[in-house]
């Protein structure tokens, strides 16, 4: 008689618990019970946070008490097949309060739900842009996310939260320096890296050359960086891959941010065109910055230009459940000016259509269209030679990917193509005083295609896996000319033999295979190792003979003499979470080789050169290092401190002393910096403020000195080192920043104070020789590009949305 009596006590608690839980439901009915109804109906929606109305990634789905394997995407969306009748469905995330709903079903059912964060949460700065513990228990390695909140916690240069800064804090990520575009992942080239806005391709993202990203932070959602091991579905480039993910508007109210800065002013607006079915947002930048410039006090600097402008526009559109499409546009450009010296100017463009669709409840369908077009140009706007040098890239970008998935495995195949055309390089003069005569370059089209399949396997508990193949062919197409040369000794000017002119068609042909594996095991529930693989190839790279990448590289693709890289990377690393993932460790190791790595002959000429293949020397690059990183993710102090041990080298590999470099030695890369330290700490100041410090340490780049020089007739003639045979001093900096929430508004009002490079240190640009007086030798000299303090101060306010509280 026990247990039939403990049967029925506990049937009456849970009664009475169940009865008690009914009035905190949401009820939804759906349809008419009468008539013949299908065997299930779809039921969708999407899942917003109530405070921000972001949508929340990762939300579980209870049906009836048991968890069905759905869980929302990025968008917030989530789609599920139920049977007619009445279901208590229950959304339920790791941050957020549970919400318990009541729906009946007798026809398809649209169910929008907003969720609050748990108490807890306010106790610091909390933030949750995946699972807790996805570092641990993703399998994929070398996988780095940051959130805009997160960036928004970091100290910024003008007070700007800016993407490409955020990640170089973080291991594994650097810069060759101040004053120079783009990032260095584990020891790759700038060019090696894949960078995609909702996976469309962006060829140019940086401003103020490269101060400041080309993406705004108040239109963005997540930044996904992929270190080494892609999966299948990227492809393109040799090193790495950064999928910056834009946030759709708002589809219950209209509402928007306005922004006045130090260095520039904003506006976001977003809203919906038809409530919970269409929404926009416009998002827009222009800079305020040339102010800065008059108040140095070098005459050439007051004398300079900088202009800059962003604005991006997103369409979602719900059609029907579980099928949605987007449109957007990104549209940059900058200006800038230096005295009456010289100066850049380069815009770009990427617009595309995303469409997501559910075709079954566990099949899935995504398709991408995307047109790019970049262009640049620099010029010498003084004198009788003064003229512009414009060139360019136009591309067009397909792609299709469809996903099998259920509880433990995924299964995602598909197609992608990206069609380039090189815009012809102009030399045109600048003004009417100008000597200059026209000049004009043809260069190269080509179209890159991709098919790929892989799968994401959880073997056991403890155990699972990512593996890929991705299979690349690349055409260059015609019409172009391609010239032939003696084959007795190196490829240069003076050995052409003859050219042939080749039509539309084919003029060159390369392909791969591209294998990708990585393997994840815990050795405890809080402990994982990992280990990847990845095979890449490179169609595709930019062409600079500065020791930095600039926003005006030439984007150069593969041809006949500029086969396409080839790299394979690894990585070993292992993985801990402690006190309920509140703390994160990890270490984490790699290895790359690249074959077909391009680097230029001693001044070489880059530009208007219709044979480019004699200025260029190519090799095999290797890095390897190690990464460290403690991080704190809750609590009302949070941050971490990252270090870097990375290494980058080159080899030339041609047979002729004139196809060297180093006599064919290993040489460090100018982006090589041993050892790098990032130190990130915020703390909430109740009840409104955030305090926020960095900083950041980091060996000086590789440098080519003058070891002596000798007069010759009165001409000072220099004796170099070997190539990056010396190195620049350390690099040191610290920022603070504090932010005050809802100042003057209630609905939602900041003020943020920083102060870029604290201490006043003029790190080094570079490091140059000139002539020291009246002597006759060549003495080094430091320049610094931001040698002081850049205090900023900024003030956004919302405005529209709910009630005022």
């Amino acid at each position: 008689m026990r247990f039939p009596l403990f049967f029925i006590l506990f049937f009456l608690l849970s009664s009475l618990s169940f009865a008690q839980a009914i009035p905190d439901s949401l009820r939804f009915n759906f349809g008419d019970s009468k008539g013949p109804h299908a065997a299930t109906y779809i039921l969708t929606g999407k899942i917003l946070d109530q405070d921000s109305g972001e949508p929340i990634e990762g939300v579980g789905l209870h049906i009836d008490g048991f968890y069905t394997g759905t869980n929302t995407d990025r968008f917030g969306t989530y789609l599920v097949n139920l049977t007619p009748g009445l279901h208590r469905v229950t959304f339920r995330h790791l941050s957020k309060v549970p919400v318990f709903t009541e729906v009946t079903l007798f026809e398809n059912g649209v169910v929008n739900l907003q969720m609050v964060d748990k108490n807890y949460e306010l106790e610091g700065v909390v933030v949750l842009s995946d699972e807790p513990d996805r570092n641990v228990r993703n399998p994929i390695t070398g996988i780095t996310k940051l959130t805009t909140r997160e960036l928004q916690a970091i100290p910024a240069f003008l007070g700007e939260a800016d993407i490409f800064k955020g990640l170089q804090l973080l291991p594994g990520v650097s810069s060759v320096g101040e004053g120079t575009s783009g990032i260095n992942v584990r020891g790759a080239k700038t060019d090696q890296n894949l960078l995609l806005m909702d996976e469309a391709i962006v060829l140019s993202s940086n401003h103020a050359l490269g101060f400041l990203s080309a993406f705004n932070t108040d239109v963005t959602e997540t930044f996904t960086l992929y270190k080494g091991n892609l999966p299948a579905t990227f492809g393109g480039r040799a090193g790495s891959a950064l999928n910056i993910q834009m946030r759709p508007g708002s589809d219950e109210n209209w509402q928007g941010q306005v922004g006045l800065g130090t260095s520039n002013g904003k506006l976001v607006l977003e809203g919906p065109l038809k409530k919970d079915k269409a929404s926009l947002i416009f998002g827009g930048r222009i800079s305020n910055a040339n102010w800065l410039l008059g108040q140095a006090r070098d005459f050439d600097i007051q004398n300079s230009k900088l202009n800059f402008y962003d604005g991006y526009l997103g369409l979602s559109w719900n059609i029907s459940p579980g099928h949605d499409i987007e449109a957007k546009t990104l549209l940059t450009g900058d200006y800038f000016k230096f005295s009456n010296e010289f100066g850049y100017d380069w815009s770009n463009r990427v617009s595309s259509i995303n469409y997501r669709g559910v075709l079954g409840e566990n099949l899935s369908i995504r398709a991408l269209l995307a047109d790019g077009d970049f262009s640049n140009a620099f010029f010498d706007p003084e004198g009788l030679d003064a003229a512009e040098v414009r060139n360019g890239m136009r591309y067009q970008q397909g792609k299709v990917t469809l996903t099998w998935a259920n509880e433990k495995l995924a299964i995602s195949t598909g197609l992608e193509g990206v069609a380039y055309s090189s815009k012809d390089e102009e030399l045109n003069p600048f003004s009417s005083e100008s000597n200059i005569s026209p000049e004009k370059v043809g260069k190269e089209q080509g179209l890159e295609l991709g098919a790929f399949s892989s799968l994401e396997l959880d073997i056991s508990e403890k155990t699972g896996l990512v593996a890929g193949l991705r299979y690349s062919f690349y055409n260059q197409l015609g019409p172009d000319t391609v010239y032939q040369y003696n084959e007795i000794g190196p490829i240069s000017e003076d050995r052409i033999t003859g050219e042939e002119v080749f039509g539309k068609g084919v003029i060159q042909s390369y392909s791969g295979f591209e294998p990708r594996l990585s393997i994840r095991h815990n050795l405890a529930e809080n402990t994982s190792v990992k280990g990847s693989y990845a095979r890449l190839y490179q169609y595709i790279q930019s062409v600079s003979n500065t020791f930095g990448p600039s926003p005006i590289d030439l984007w150069q693709l593969s041809t006949r003499y500029i086969p396409p890289q080839q790299s394979d990377n690894f990585s070993l690393g292992i993985f801990r979470n402690s006190k309920d993932n509140k703390w994160e460790f990890s270490v984490d190791g790699f290895y790359r080789t690249t074959q077909n790595q391009v680097e230029y002959r001693d001044f070489a000429q880059i530009f208007l050169n219709p044979h480019l293949e004699t200025e260029i020397v190519l090799g095999e690059g290797k890095a390897f290092g190690m990464e460290f990183l403690i991080k704190k993710n809750l609590g009302i102090v949070t941050g971490w401190v990252a270090y870097t041990y990375s290494r980058s080298f080159f080899r030339s590999s041609g047979q002729f002393e004139e196809t060297q470099i180093n006599r064919g030695e290993w040489f460090p890369s100018n982006y090589d910096k041993p050892h790098e330290v990032n130190f990130i700490f915020s703390r909430k100041m109740y009840p409104r403020g955030l305090f926020n410090l960095s900083i950041n340490y980091a060996t000086g780049r590789p440098v080519s000195a003058v070891n002596a020089s000798y007069v010759i007739n009165s001409l000072i003639i220099p004796e170099y080192s070997d190539r990056n045979q010396y190195r620049i001093p350390d690099y040191f900096r610290v920022d603070v920043s504090y932010t005050l929430e809802k100042v003057f508004s209630k609905k939602g009002d900041s003020l943020n104070f920083s102060i870029y490079n604290l201490l006043g240190r003029r790190n080094a640009y570079s490091v140059f020789w000139q002539k020291d007086g009246d002597s006759r030798q060549l003495r080094p000299y430091r320049l610094a590009v931001l040698g002081s303090i850049f205090p900023s101060i900024t003030y956004s306010v919302q405005f529209g949305g709910g009630e005022d509280e």
